[in-house]
């Protein structure tokens, strides 16, 4: 019998990018799903043919007591909900992103504890670490130690920082919740945001190529040198389900660094997803935007160490021939 069995599972951020990718499949591994999004950004479209087999309400989790009820009955919570959006937005809302984000994250913790959960996940992210291991173009790999002493450029760092903080504080004070915190860098696949201006790198570019002649020129912001690592969803999801099993025997499984250590430059990725679309596409580049983070490379050796048989195993070309089709059924039905 699978360890998910008739387990009661909250999902926040469940019509989502990550959420809507997981809810399938724990379903398939037999829990029953309670989801939870205020649909700002995610869809109930995500969840498709899911939607009717699993519990849903659309509330805000900035509302305490909402955070209280969703939890109720839960054996298990796995907090992927936060204020999110492309780089451009971070930097135009720092205040929002950082106040939001950390009233969430304590909201939803308070909540899990007084219902008595069992397991929680967090999802924080690679944002947490010092700007400085990020200004080189071949960027060196990040291990988890080197989040502190802490210098986050954004404030979506400084928030996932202290949503980590938060956990590992519970935990040392007396808490009997058992909690797992990745720091994921790079996720892509199915259901990511498509819009222009607060989408991420890999569906932005997908969508320029897909709508190419007709909206154009192909605008990269930056130097395209810029480097980054990325990992598919499905890989992603492999890690966070054995992780949670894990729990068994650990109170907190550290905070661990989830991704892939293939690197690439902005203008290869551009470049291998215009050639996956089989266009002529011309690259402009803005250099006028200014470039925050040059390169961006975690070690996630402790993840393959700890997570015993995990690795990731969908190669970015693979993944970004099973997105651009994706993205191009959604678009055609806009």
């Amino acid at each position: 019998m699978s360890f998910w069995s008739d387990k009661k599972v909250l999902v926040t951020g469940a019509a989502g990018f990550i959420g809507s990718n997981l809810i399938p499949r724990l379903l398939k591994e037999g829990a029953r799903i309670r989801g939870v999004d205020n649909l700002e950004r995610g869809k109930l479209d995500y969840l498709g043919s899911v939607l009717d087999k699993i519990e849903f309400r659309q509330a805000s989790l900035l509302d305490q007591s909402v955070c209280h009820e969703i939890c109720q009955d839960m054996d298990i919570v796995f907090h992927l909900a936060s204020k999110v959006g492309g780089i451009g937005y971070y930097l135009s809302h720092p205040s929002d992103v950082l106040m939001q984000d950390v009233l969430m994250d304590a909201f939803m913790l308070e909540g899990a504890q007084k219902a008595n959960v069992e397991r929680y996940f967090y999802s924080s992210s690679a944002h947490v670490y010092p700007i400085e291991l990020q200004q080189e173009i071949q960027a060196p790999c990040i291990r988890e130690e080197q989040a502190i002493p802490a210098h986050p450029e954004l404030s979506y760092g400084w928030a996932k920082l202290i949503g980590e903080k938060q956990i590992e504080y519970a935990i040392a004070q007396g808490t009997t919740l058992r909690g797992v915190i990745f720091r994921l860098i790079g996720v892509f696949g199915p259901n990511q945001d498509l819009d222009l201006a607060t989408g991420s790198c890999i569906p932005v570019f997908t969508r320029r190529a897909i709508e190419y002649p007709q909206r154009q020129p192909f605008t990269i912001l930056g130097t395209g040198k810029e480097t980054r690592s990325y990992c598919y969803i499905d890989d992603v999801l492999d890690a966070m389900l054995l992780a949670m099993e894990k729990l068994d025997d650990v109170q907190l499984l550290e905070p661990l660094n989830i991704g892939s250590d293939e690197l690439i430059s902005i203008g290869d990725l551009a470049k291998t997803i215009i050639e996956i679309s089989g266009k002529d596409i011309s690259l402009d580049y803005d250099t006028s935007h200014k470039t925050v983070i040059w390169g961006q490379l975690l070690d996630c050796s402790k993840a393959r160490e700890l997570l015993v048989g995990w690795e990731p195993k969908i190669s970015m070309r693979e993944g970004l021939e099973r997105v651009y089709p994706e993205i191009e059924r959604r678009l055609c039905g806009q």
